[in-house]
């Protein structure tokens, strides 16, 4: 199963943000054992970087990205994602963006609690962190 993290997931997993953080790091533990392959964009590791680097420190935001950047799947950004992204029916560019990236990617989940995200209509399932655990169980 091929999933793509929104922004959020990850970093309730680095942040350690309760409640959260325990499905989050489910998640990427389950990638980590081959059960699924997790995904991040582009867009997103930039995001991380810049979030983390305020909480901590530059050191510990290179840290954090090179473990990202060795153990997850990356997608890149192009010009054609952002334009494509700027027509999707979606209101939120960055939430249009990671769909976008997903499809190009093929996965078959985007796994995310932001909640106006998870009702937006997608080619690609929105799921919460709790629901993609639930089917492992």
């Amino acid at each position: 199963m091929k999933i793509l993290l929104d922004t959020n997931i990850i970093m309730d997993a680095l942040q350690e943000r309760q409640p959260f953080d325990t499905a989050a790091k489910e998640i990427l533990s389950r990638s980590q054992s081959g059960d699924i392959k997790c995904s991040f964009t582009a867009n997103a590791a930039t995001d991380i970087f810049y979030i983390y680097s305020k909480a901590r420190n530059m050191s510990s935001a290179r840290n954090v990205l090179n473990y990202l950047l060795a153990n997850y799947e990356m997608i890149t950004v192009t010009h054609g994602d952002c334009t494509d992204a700027m027509s999707f029916p979606v209101e939120d560019f960055e939430d249009a963006l990671v769909v976008i990236c997903g499809m190009k990617a093929g996965m078959d989940y985007i796994v995310t609690r932001d909640e106006e995200f998870l009702q937006v209509e997608s080619p690609i399932p929105l799921i919460s962190p709790g629901k993609i655990l639930e089917k492992f169980k």
